[in-house]
């Protein structure tokens, strides 16, 4: 039986693989790959985590679009996409990035509050023995031409709310903090939001560092 700690993730298209996280959710399929120059699954962020701590995946439930907030069973909160982490054993370890769409949509911070405080208590209630990191959030640099930009970040409300959130829910149920956003870093992407692979590089390595590995 092998020793390493089983990781699963949880979160949205930054962190979808074609053929890793749930058919026909996934934002990185072979012809976004190929224009993100991502070669394998080894060049995601979370596999490159995973690899230099020496793990082994257990799930990554991602799901493209995917919000902490609303009762569907395609947000954070979803008690089936909670269970699934444990799809091929209970995991060792949770890696928690989501958000980025709850604030691309500029859902009300105190809506997303609830949810995360909610969807936090129900990992601790399903994994109480597993370490569970929850990232801040980190912008991308936007792309160049406008038109080739996902979504306009200077309509929305400032992420660090969502970050100073994320770190209260987390500290209060006594969960650890990926603080990515402390380090004041862009991360290179393809359409100012989903990263290629320089800023899949970019954000495993803040992740590493957070983790101390």
């Amino acid at each position: 039986m092998s020793d390493k700690k089983i990781y699963s993730i949880l979160g949205d298209s930054i962190s979808t693989y074609a053929g890793y996280t749930p058919l026909a959710y996934d934002f990185y399929d072979r012809y976004t790959n190929a224009e993100a120059g991502i070669r394998s699954v080894d060049d995601t962020w979370w596999m490159q985590v995973i690899r230099a701590a020496e793990g082994t995946l257990g799930y990554n439930n991602s799901i493209s679009g995917s919000t902490v907030t609303g009762d569907v069973s395609l947000s954070g909160t979803s008690e089936q996409r909670l269970r699934s982490l444990a799809m091929n054993g209970i995991p060792d370890v949770i890696l928690l990035y989501m958000g980025g769409n709850d604030w691309a949509y500029s859902v009300l911070p105190e809506e997303f509050e609830d949810a995360y405080r909610r969807m936090l208590n129900r990992l601790l209630l399903l994994y109480p023995d597993s370490e569970i990191y929850c990232a801040t959030l980190i912008r991308g640099k936007d792309a160049e031409d406008p038109s080739m930009r996902f979504f306009n970040t200077d309509a929305c409300i400032s992420p660090r709310i969502y970050s100073g959130i994320i770190r209260q829910c987390a500290q209060k149920a006594g969960v650890k903090v990926a603080d990515l956003e402390k380090y004041q870093t862009e991360y290179s992407t393809m359409d100012g939001v989903h990263p290629d692979v320089k800023g899949m590089k970019t954000i495993a390595e803040l992740w590493i560092k957070e983790l101390g590995y």
